[in-house]
């Protein structure tokens, strides 16, 4: 099931930077980093707090890409261990896009819903809103899925919110708007972001009657 073809790489470029920095800034914390997130994580017990959550969460990214499904009830309970964390949220997502290619709508609804009433930062709502809504426009929840469209906010998510727009309308028998919102998400640079966003276009294009 198509419905991630972004997603997954932001899904891997949050992997990516995990293992890249993630631990660095942690282990920089204790050395005074205190302006990085501006609490006060920098006692011993928390620090040792988020070690242990930084080391489970990488768990459950192995065990998820590695186990699938076998891995779910895991990944689900450490979601709901650590809502609110930002782990959590992660995992959440995650766990979903995983639930998606074992065609699991629910459990992935169930996921993203959970992520989005956790977390209090701006790019991960924005983010969780957008792969929800792409989870209900595969569940045929279109009402729902355009609710979820109208919480993403910010130039950043431009590009990503018009072709979800466009997804939409096309769920809705509606090409001509689908265009419309497919060549917005071009013009933000969508095509260079998802190239998938192209094929779209083109299939628009070859399915207009000629002389349109």
């Amino acid at each position: 099931m198509d419905i991630y073809s972004t997603e997954e790489q932001q899904i891997e470029a949050i992997k990516r930077w995990w293992h890249e920095y993630g631990k660095a800034i942690i282990l920089g914390s204790a050395i005074g980093l205190a302006g990085l997130f501006g609490w006060r994580y920098y006692q011993s017990h928390q620090m040792e707090n988020r070690s242990a959550g930084a080391e489970a969460f990488e768990q459950v990214s192995r065990d998820l890409a590695t186990q699938g499904s076998a891995a779910f009830d895991r990944a689900a309970a450490f979601v709901s261990e650590n809502q609110g964390n930002n782990y959590g949220e992660l995992a959440a997502m995650l766990l979903a896009a995983e639930a998606v290619k074992a065609d699991d709508l629910a459990l992935a609804r169930a996921q993203l819903e959970q992520a989005l009433a956790g977390t209090k930062d701006a790019v991960l709502s924005n983010t969780i809103a957008l792969r929800l809504a792409r989870v209900l426009i595969a569940a045929n929840e279109l009402s729902l899925a355009q609710t979820q469209l109208d919480k993403v906010t910010g130039d950043a998510f431009t590009a990503q919110k018009a072709e979800v727009q466009g997804d939409l309308y096309l769920a809705q028998n509606q090409p001509d708007q689908a265009r419309t919102a497919y060549e917005q998400a071009r013009t933000a640079g969508g095509v260079a972001e998802n190239p998938a966003l192209a094929l779209k276009l083109d299939n628009l294009a070859a399915a207009s009657p000629q002389g349109e």
